[in-house]
């Protein structure tokens, strides 16, 4: 299993996460959009996502100009059965692509 993991800020581990992939055989490919801004290129090459938190909301497009494309990527994989992990931000990111309202505050 191949796991594309999105570091929406600087050294967000994957705390017992990483235990459970570690058993679960699972080869990790860490994308570290906070300072390349660089997302998977498309779905194929991993059978799950992981998003990681970060200090800024879902909705922070000025500061964060990746955020749109995330919330489109994590629909694809959605969308094709993959799984999918939103943790805090990521569970912001994965409302979004779906539609639904980020209330902040």
């Amino acid at each position: 299993m191949r796991v594309a993991v999105i570091e929406n800020m600087r050294n967000t581990g994957l705390g017992a996460l990483a235990a459970a992939l570690d058993e679960a055989g699972a080869e990790i490919e860490w994308f570290r959009v906070w300072q390349d801004g660089i997302l998977p290129l498309d779905i194929s090459g991993h059978d799950a996502l992981v998003v990681l938190g970060g200090e800024q909301s879902a909705l922070d497009d000025e500061t964060h100009p990746y955020l749109p494309e995330l919330a489109r990527l994590t629909r694809r994989f959605g969308d094709a059965g993959k799984a999918v992990l939103g943790i805090c931000l990521g569970s912001q990111i994965l409302a979004r692509a779906y539609g639904a309202d980020n209330h902040l505050g």
